[in-house]
């Protein structure tokens, strides 16, 4: 059974010698509320009035330490975040032109990576795949019509 994001980011603050503030319970909370991916802006955006900017962008820092948020990049010149918990272990396709995000399952991707960084002696924290290229409406755009 997955632990609580709500106990993890209590404990994790407590650890951190952090106070446990309603602004930071608030960020966790808007995490849900998100798209699978999502900027700090789309965050902020839902709980204004009740939390500024600072303490979404601070927040996301402390989440990500706790290890409840992922920063993913796309390629873009700002970053993305993905929420951790309640979701399944997935890489994502990246469309270099248009954007899209595509997921899919890693399993047997994973299970390789964790074989070699067990073989190298690595100890592994997470596992991350992405793949670039073209969505098939981008390529579809680029096919020659007759």
């Amino acid at each position: 059974m997955e632990a609580d994001p709500r106990e993890v980011f209590v404990s994790f603050l407590r650890r951190e010698g952090l106070h446990v503030t309603r602004a930071r319970l608030a960020v966790l909370q808007g995490l849900a509320q998100l798209p699978k991916h999502f900027e700090a802006a789309e965050l902020w955006g839902a709980l204004r009035p009740r939390v500024s900017a600072a303490t979404v962008y601070r927040t996301l820092e402390l989440l990500e330490r706790a290890g409840l948020v992922r920063k993913v990049e796309f390629g873009e010149a700002h970053a993305h975040y993905e929420r951790v918990f309640g979701r399944e272990d997935h890489g994502h396709l990246v469309c270099r032109r248009c954007g899209r995000v595509g997921e899919f399952a890693v399993g047997a991707a994973r299970r390789a990576v964790e074989q070699a960084a067990q073989a190298l002696g690595f100890a592994l924290g997470e596992v991350v795949i992405q793949g670039y290229g073209l969505c098939p409406q981008c390529r579809a755009q680029e096919e020659p019509r007759v």
